[in-house]
């Protein structure tokens, strides 16, 4: 076999290298952290000599430069450059809702110009009149697959930016099957400047169809806010943790919703079909029970409910029944009329369930309601009017009860405490909310979330924890759900000096059952097999081997997601990047 390589050879493996994506991971000011050999390829420079310099200055591509530094996500654009047709995809990594790098890649199409539209066109389309950073931008093709969209979009509709792109703008965020893109596209008629009720947000939409050659080949979108407070209000976090209490209306008139679903932190498997099963559910209009322990949320579920079904423009009104003595619960519910009792106010008062017609009423803790309670909401249910207090005329009702509780109803039916009629009225439809241990990989998600949000209120910039505080907290059950992991991360920010918080800013309690690592992610225990293995390998290898079988199992608990996967770990996603670099597993 010749040690020189043959002009056939070079051309094959030049083939190889040019079949092979060119992979590049950046950081937040946008130089390369690291990267894979088709560089060579493209910028003439073996992946050793790109660390630490500027992507644009090594590349050349200013428009693909431009949209990194704002933010965006992009799936599948072509793109000419280095005289060939490219197709490269971005995705960032986001922290604290702010542009922190990404990973961006870029390989050869065959695509014929006339069946898309290059990214730089985008972009000239897009900058005389836009303003790229802080207006909602989509744009999808001629199949429907989103192909480019920006932080500003995202945050609207409460999905994360890099979950939506590559996927099909009717099934990419909640309601999207609502959008008119596809309309658009099909019409080839613009419609501009449509005011819309997005997510609660007063904003005005303008859509395009993308015409090439003659032809439709895609779509764009624009969410316009209504004025600049709106436009800073979506680059905020919104989204309220499950358990957390609501924010203070500002008029004790107001019985509006304070959340919807995209509020609902978690993209754990579970979490995601329990939200799809919510969308579902909340259209049809059947009563629904909530089933869940204390602090999981259930209160922020029965808005989402309400917000996704067509009672969304009717009032919410919500009743603590554990809270209101047993002897005023009546005239609380059903209302009662001038002189009903004494004390009773002048005109009489109307009740919950009549404040509540043709909208939604969310009975808290109702398996503490009394049976003589239990029966005349049971006769409310049935025949849907009420008798106020002191009155002998019923007033008929409109209303959809969503029922929570925190104990076992269909046991206490089974002990003749509750009734069983009014348990079948209540339990059409059942929703049970999973505790935070049976969700590990969501905790990630809600923690930087809290730390957004307690950023915001108390005026500092934490920006992390210490690896041994992700690992207690990931280890830890959380009987109290998520108000508990809330109250716990208040209780630090109150002792933090600086921008992380550390093992003894937590109450100590979270760290007794810390210091070890879950059994499904467990590389090796002592004896056996590993001490076998001693004897061949030295600990640098085995060390490798064990950190390759962490991120491994990582991304299968976290069903591919790297977001949760670096959260199971306790690093941050850009050093899941680089691990993976490493391991040659991207």
């Amino acid at each position: 076999m010749t040690p020189f390589t043959t002009a056939a050879q070079k051309k094959t493996q030049a083939e190889t290298t040019a079949s092979i994506p060119w992979i590049v991971v950046l950081d937040q000011e946008q130089r390369i952290v690291s990267s894979n050999y088709p560089c060579k390829s493209l910028v003439d420079l073996s992946p050793d000599k790109l660390p630490g310099k500027n992507f644009e200055e090594v590349s050349k591509l200013h428009h693909l430069s431009l949209l990194i530094r704002k933010g965006f996500c992009f799936s599948s654009q072509p793109i000419l450059a280095y005289d060939r047709k490219l197709i490269c995809s971005y995705e960032p990594i986001m922290e604290n809702h702010r542009p922190a790098g990404g990973i961006l890649t870029i390989e050869r199409t065959s695509l014929e110009d006339s069946q898309c539209m290059k990214l730089g066109e985008i972009v000239r389309i897009l900058t005389p009149d836009t303003d790229i950073e802080k207006d909602g931008i989509i744009v999808i093709n001629r199949e429907g697959i989103i192909t480019l969209i920006n932080q500003a979009f995202a945050d609207v509709v409460g999905v994360l930016v890099q979950d939506m792109a590559g996927r099909h703008v009717l099934k990419a965020y909640p309601n999207s099957k609502l959008s008119r893109l596809p309309i658009v596209m099909q019409t080839g008629k613009a419609e501009i400047g449509d005011p819309h009720l997005l997510n609660g947000r007063s904003v005005t939409v303008s859509r395009y169809p993308l015409i090439k050659n003659g032809k439709v080949i895609g779509a764009l979108g624009k969410i316009l806010f209504k004025n600049i407070r709106e436009s800073v209000s979506a680059a905020q976090p919104r989204s309220a943790a499950p358990g957390a209490a609501p924010p203070a209306k500002t008029s004790s008139k107001s019985h509006g919703p304070s959340y919807s679903i995209h509020n609902i932190i978690g993209q754990s498997k579970t979490m995601r079909e329990l939200k799809n099963t919510l969308l579902r559910v909340a259209e049809r209009g059947s009563n629904v029970l909530l089933i869940g322990e204390s602090g999981t949320g259930k209160e922020l579920f029965a808005h989402a409910i309400h917000c996704a079904s067509r009672r969304h423009n009717g009032p919410f009104i919500k009743v603590n029944c554990a809270a209101i003595p047993e002897h005023l619960l009546e005239s609380e519910l059903f209302g009662y009329t001038e002189g009903a009792f004494t004390g009773a106010k002048k005109g009489g008062q109307a009740g919950k369930f009549e404040l509540a017609h043709t909208g939604t009423i969310f009975l808290d803790e109702i398996g503490d309601m009394s049976l003589p309670m239990q029966a005349k909401l049971l006769r409310v249910l049935q025949e849907k009017e009420i008798t106020p207090l002191g009155s002998s005329t019923t007033r008929n009702i409109d209303v959809r009860v969503v029922a929570a509780t925190n104990v076992d109803l269909q046991q206490r039916v089974g002990e003749g405490i509750f009734r069983k009629d009014l348990y079948y009225r209540l339990n059409i439809v059942a929703l049970v909310i999973p505790p935070l241990r049976d969700r590990v990989e969501d905790i990630y998600l809600i923690t930087k979330h809290l730390i957004d949000t307690f950023n915001a209120e108390f005026g500092l910039q934490v920006k992390d924890l210490e690896p041994e505080v992700w690992s207690a907290i990931k280890n830890y059950d959380f009987p109290g759900n998520i108000r508990e992991l809330r109250n716990a991360l208040e209780s630090a920010f109150n002792a933090v000096m600086d921008d992380t918080i550390r093992r003894e800013h937590l109450p100590p309690y979270i760290f007794k059952s810390a210091g070890f690592l879950p059994d499904s992610v467990r590389p090796c225990t002592p004896g056996g097999n590993f001490a076998a293995s001693l004897g061949t390998k030295s600990l640098v290898e085995i060390m490798e081997e064990v950190e390759k079988n962490l991120l491994l199992e990582a991304l299968k608990m976290a069903e591919g997601n790297k977001l949760n996967a670096a959260g199971l770990l306790g690093i941050s996603r850009p050093g899941l990047y680089k691990k993976l670099q490493k391991h040659s597993l991207l």
